[in-house]
């Protein structure tokens, strides 16, 4: 006789509790508007100047966001001076 420390496995099955489901669906509608603000942006720059604008645009952004976090994760593992 084997004892199971935790009897809502003895089935095999997992159960996702509501508040599973409503964070992937917070997830989906986040993705969803950042989406949305990023095809706005991008049409929002493609008709003032073009293709070109709009990627040079959205390329700098993306380089800005990647500088951001970049700054942040060096701080983060950089030592404090002794």
């Amino acid at each position: 006789m084997t004892s199971n420390p935790d009897p809502s496995f003895e089935d095999g099955r997992v159960e996702l509790g509501g508040r599973f489901w409503l964070g992937l669906l917070g997830v989906c509608v986040g993705a969803v508007a950042a989406g949305a603000v990023l095809f706005l942006l991008f049409g929002w720059a493609w008709s003032a100047w073009g293709f070109m604008g709009a990627f040079v645009v959205l390329s700098a952004v993306a380089l800005l966001f990647a500088y951001v976090h970049d700054r942040r994760e060096q701080n983060r593992y950089r030592r404090p001076a002794a």
